[in-house]
């Protein structure tokens, strides 16, 4: 479940648990970082940079540049691996039972750990029975090769299902999918459903279509309105009310540091009831679950 370290310190920001692990509600996602080899340091650079402002929730995943990223936050993390969070994922065509050890330890040479924090089926496979998989995730988590286990783009009976197929013992921690403003779908179901269970939903893509939001538009005068109360950026406000919806961990991608600057400040804005509905009326009420999607 998400907590506040202290309503009364000015400095409190939010967290959230994984398995035991209290980690902060704002990481570093990864997504095209490695794809251009000119970019690589600037890349490390933003990853360190966002580390030392306490995001240290790393996402990643072996599709990403087709293992780009994970040699990008090898780069990063090489001499503070007991400093971060570290997340991977594994695509739906590694999850049989004799590929994704393989795939596992692959990612583990790309990121040069001996482990992964957390191991994420990046989406549901069209090819191998669920169970087949979950088998080997809890065998990869036996061996000590990841902590903790998870799914991504799971909408929640599917999640429910993943639940009731792990053997015995092995429980799934998180679930990352789609949610911003714009597709609110998790709210519907799947946030309600982790609060109950102590599961972290991960929210990708977490400031989408705020840069492009028209100034005539609700969602740009209310989010500009409310910037402008607590002295941050639109795109702060919005990451400060996906992680004040529950154990919401939010993990934007970004290289520049004032970008990261404002995604940092996220973690110290409460925004009050009254704003907080102010934001849903301005944009789209989910009317419908998160889609299934298998790959």
């Amino acid at each position: 479940m998400s907590a506040i370290t202290s309503d009364e310190e000015a400095n409190a920001i939010r967290t959230v648990f994984v398995g035991s692990d209290q980690v902060a509600a704002i990481g570093q996602g990864t997504w095209k970082m490695g794809e251009v080899t000119s970019q690589r340091t600037v890349e490390v650079d933003a990853l360190r940079y966002g580390i030392e402002q306490g995001l240290t929730v790393i996402d990643t995943a072996e599709m990403y540049a087709d293992g780009g990223a994970e040699e990008v936050v090898k780069e990063a993390i090489k001499d503070i691996r007991n400093q971060v969070f570290l997340v991977t994922k594994v695509w739906p065509t590694h999850q049989s039972r004799e590929a994704l050890p393989k795939a596992l330890d692959a990612s583990l040479t790309r990121l040069g750990t001996s482990y992964v924090d957390l191991y994420l089926l990046h989406w549901p496979s069209q090819s191998v029975p669920l169970e087949q998989t979950l088998n080997a995730l809890a065998q990869v988590q036996e061996q000590g090769l990841a902590r903790y286990l998870g799914v991504s783009n799971f909408p929640t009976p599917y999640l429910k299902q993943a639940q009731e197929l792990l053997p015995d013992g092995a429980t799934i921690a998180a679930d990352q999918v789609e949610y911003h403003l714009a597709n609110r779908r998790a709210e519907t179901a799947l946030i309600p459903y982790c609060v109950d269970r102590q599961i972290a939903v991960m929210a990708y893509t977490p400031v989408k279509g705020i840069p492009s939001l028209r100034p005539a538009s609700a969602g740009y005068r209310v989010l500009s309105h409310i910037a402008h109360d607590h002295q941050v950026s639109p795109a702060t406000i919005a990451l400060a009310y996906l992680i004040g919806s529950g154990p919401v961990i939010a993990i934007p991608k970004a290289i520049q540091y004032r970008h990261i600057d404002a995604n940092r400040a996220a973690l110290d804005v409460l925004l009050s009831d009254v704003e907080r509905q102010a934001i849903r009326r301005a944009f789209a009420s989910p009317e419908e679950e998160l889609p299934y999607e298998a790959l």
